[in-house]
This record gives C-alpha cells, sequence and structure tokens, in this order.
C-alpha cells in the first residue's frame, strides 16, 4: 500500500494547552440565579487570566 499523510500525530496539531486546569461542573440554577452568578464567574476568569499574563511578562 502507498503511504500518505492522513491520520496520525502532527507537530502542532491539536487543542493548545489552557493556562488554568478547569474542570466541567454541573449545576442546577434557576433563569434568575444563573443571571447573578454568570458576571461573578466571568469576573473571577477575566481577573485570574490578566493575573496569569502579568507573571508570564514578569519571567521574559
Amino acid at each position: 500500500m502507498n503511504s500518505n499523510n492522513w491520520g496520525g500525530k502532527r507537530a502542532g496539531a491539536g487543542r493548545k494547552k489552557s493556562l488554568f486546569e478547569r474542570k466541567g461542573r454541573t449545576f442546577r440554577l434557576t433563569d434568575a440565579e444563573f443571571l447573578e452568578v454568570k458576571p461573578m464567574i466571568e469576573a473571577v476568569r477575566k481577573r485570574t487570566e490578566e493575573a496569569a499574563m502579568v507573571a508570564m511578562k514578569s519571567r521574559q
């Protein structure tokens, strides 16, 4: 059989590693509860990602 470049591992392929290990969680919320919680989650993510970026820049 002839070899081809289909399938298999390729350098640089796939999802890039995240700055943080995040695990999926399941919560049952009412619509009102979700509207209250969502901005808090976004604020925490923004703060942690900005802190990580500052730490990475200081290492360089």
